[in-house]
């Protein structure tokens, strides 16, 4: 006999039970668990059925009581994260609204909670946590989709996490010491990223000033990276806890990859200056010509490590979890940056670093990118997002779409190639027929014209018009990718073209992330122009 419900809570609890459920059966097959059923019942089915009764369990819960509890913010999470693993970053992003107006309901969000009698300190650290999480996630999709966050400010003092709390409470965190990290730990300096962005991070729609830019990189190096613990640090990091704690290692690399991607959207807009509208009608000073050379650099390294962040995340990860949504995202945004970087024939120009190497963590990374090395670790993210698309439809989107971007690349160095050896054989012709200066007509050695990057200076107009992709439909860019809804971007100032979701059908709202729609919008050129 089924004893009767008679709380919401303990309807809550059974949604909570059920979007679980729904969410690990999505890393199902493993090479842990081989079979596609459960006791004879297709993971499909095991899905649906969840999905379903949760659903109606959650129509009953919210009408018995709207205001809504801690628990309910938890199914709600796991219910958006359900959405982001599948690839509909929209759904998730309204999730995440349903679930941050039910922590604001009931007064998590702000002071109100710690006057709360009848909440205990436990309660309120969980609350704490959630709320934490939640703002990781509304900072994140509210950057990749260009809306406004719905959480408006920074968190207050009281709504961090008090982490040593229950480290140092006894049980089995005794066991490993007090110096040993927190398991939230992790979670509190994604946050803390977060913040640090959200106060210091460029506005949107403005136009990219790359001297606030490098302030807000020197910034971050001094009051960021140099306050992290030293088990996350992101050189030499302590590593004597990892035995002891199985999943440090992987928490390291989530929050390093998420740093490298922070990164990547701070210097991203940098691409618009390459413009050759832009450049020919507001020619660049030559100091900003040396700072853009350096930005550029240190936007590969942060693509290049994050790629090389993932590599080691899916490693940790035993080359399984095929459908965790950050192997695809950030493999494919990072080399998305790179491509575009190595679409220039003149990448990396020559310059002298203005990083002041004591806080700088990316400077040592700067003197060794070279635009092959960056071709490579493109190969090799390509490598990756194929072997995930045996099991990731994202994946699978991604390849294709970093495919022709590459196929790009190769065109246009071909070209470049082309134009080269042409200008070579008529000034060896000339030379041959005495045309020019008498001293060099018996010498048969070509002198090359120097580059731009030989000079100091990014090219002029009329070079950049060699290999910058012209045509609309050269390439569709991340289209077949990211734009997945009506709203594809890849953050506050820098999205990528928008993609028409009939064509991708339930997948329609992957990819949001990853558009370059806001330089479309923006400056309305043919560089960025991926029609369909």
């Amino acid at each position: 006999m089924v004893e009767r419900v008679r709380l919401v809570a303990e309807v809550d609890v059974a949604i909570l039970i059920l979007r679980i459920c729904s969410y690990a059966s999505q890393f199902l097959p493993s090479p842990g668990y081989t079979l596609d059923k459960i006791r004879g019942v297709s993971l499909a089915d095991v899905r649906k059925t969840c999905d379903e009764t949760a659903d109606s369990l959650a129509a009953i819960s919210a009408a018995a009581h709207g205001r809504g509890s801690l628990i309910r913010i938890q199914n709600l999470a796991f219910f958006g994260l359900r959405c982001h693993i599948e690839g509909k970053t929209t759904a998730f992003w309204e999730v995440l609204s349903r679930a941050i107006r039910v922590a604001q309901s009931i007064g998590i969000h702000s002071d109100v909670s710690n006057s709360r009698n009848f909440v205990d300190e436990i309660d309120q650290e969980m609350e704490r946590r959630t709320f934490c999480n939640l703002y990781i996630w509304d900072n994140l999709l509210s950057r990749q989709l260009d809306y406004a966050a719905f959480i408006p400010a920074s968190l207050r003092p009281d709504s961090w996490s008090q982490v040593k709390l229950t480290r140092n409470g006894g049980g089995e965190s005794m066991k490993f010491g007090f110096d040993a990290p927190d398991p939230f730990t992790e979670r509190l300096l994604q946050a803390r990223l977060a913040d640090f962005w959200r106060s210091v991070g460029p506005l949107q729609s403005a136009e990219y000033d790359m001297v606030l830019g490098e302030e807000r990189y020197d910034k971050f190096c001094c009051e960021y990276l140099t306050q992290l613990p030293p088990a996350f640090a992101i050189v030499d990091a302590d590593k004597r806890w990892d035995k002891r704690l199985p999943k440090l290692p992987l928490q390291r690399q989530l929050l390093h990859i998420a740093i490298y991607d922070s990164l990547c959207w701070s210097f991203r807009p940098l691409l618009l200056l390459r413009d050759p509208q832009l450049v020919e009608s507001k020619p660049l000073p030559t100091y900003k010509r040396v700072l853009l050379g350096s930005q550029e650099k240190v936007l590969a390294v942060a693509a290049l490590r994050a790629i090389d962040g993932v590599t080691q995340l899916h490693a940790l990860l035993g080359g399984t979890h095929a459908r965790f949504a950050g192997l695809v995202f950030s493999t494919f945004e990072a080399a998305v940056v790179l491509v575009y970087l190595c679409i220039d024939p003149m990448f990396p120009k020559e310059n002298h670093s203005t990083s002041n190497t004591n806080t700088d963590a990316l400077q040592a990374g700067i003197g060794k990118v070279t635009r092959q090395g960056c071709l490579q670790a493109v190969q090799g993210a390509l490598k990756r997002l194929r072997m995930l698309a045996e099991t990731n439809s994202m994946a699978d989107i991604g390849a294709s779409t970093l495919t022709r971007l590459l196929n790009k690349v190769s065109e246009n160095s071909t070209k470049t190639d082309t134009g080269k050896n042409t200008n070579e054989m008529v000034m060896n012709q000339n030379q041959n027929q005495g045309v020019g200066n008498p001293s060099t007509t018996t010498t048969t050695t070509t002198i090359p014209k120097p580059t731009s990057s030989q000079l100091g200076a990014i090219p002029a107009a009329g070079e950049i018009g060699n290999w910058i992709p012209y045509e609309p439909a050269d390439v569709r860019s991340i289209n077949d990718f990211t734009s997945m809804s009506e709203t594809s971007t890849v953050g506050d100032m820098v999205r990528w073209p928008s993609f028409n979701p009939s064509s991708m059908d339930s997948q329609s709202d992957f990819a949001s992330m990853n558009s370059m729609q806001d330089m479309q919008s923006n400056y309305t050129t043919s560089m960025i122009n991926f029609g369909h």
